[in-house]
């Protein structure tokens, strides 16, 4: 019996390094998924919970502008743009995208962990939608989505390369 027809039969080992990107996006997908599911269910107390934290954070930065009055008006423009967003209908319209996003990098992540190729293109699916949705819903020109979408784009892209520099052990 030769040993080349049993090592046909093995199949390709997965890279540590891959192994770990995968498990950490299963859980960040997860926790972000279930996230989202939890914030549709009380859409009014995430609202209540963001109106509490633009006052604080106006509280706290009035301090650092007590001398420019210039530096005042913009803060309070951003903090006015991200009041006017903060509505029950674009937190329902946002949670419902990071529920679609999430599911994609969690399902592209699951099939990376068996070698797939077709898992990273549902986990840049996921990570396309995690970055355009935020401007879709709260506007390219308001604070609230640019910090999501930057966000969304900064850690996608960089899994992303990752899994990118891995997709030679994949199928």
């Amino acid at each position: 019996m030769s040993m080349s027809g049993q090592n046909s039969d093995i199949s390709p080992s997965r890279p540590w390094f891959l192994t770990v990107l995968c498990y950490l996006t299963i859980f960040g997908s997860s926790y972000m998924l279930v996230s989202a599911i939890s914030a549709l269910t009380d859409l009014s107390q995430i609202k209540v919970s963001l109106e509490k934290s633009i006052e604080n954070g106006q509280v706290v930065f009035e301090q650092a502008f007590k001398n420019s009055q210039a530096d005042q008006e913009k803060f309070d423009q951003i903090l006015g743009d991200i009041s006017v967003a903060n509505t029950t209908s674009n937190l329902r319209d946002y949670n419902i995208f990071s529920l679609i996003s999430n599911i994609f990098t969690l399902l592209g992540a699951n099939l990376m962990l068996r070698l797939r190729k077709n898992g990273f293109r549902f986990y840049v699916l996921g990570t396309l939608i995690g970055v355009i949705s935020p401007i879709l819903v709260f506007g390219s020109g308001n604070f609230l989505g640019f910090a999501f979408a930057f966000s969304a784009a900064f850690f996608g892209g960089l899994f992303t390369l990752l899994y990118a520099l891995k997709m030679k052990y994949m199928q």
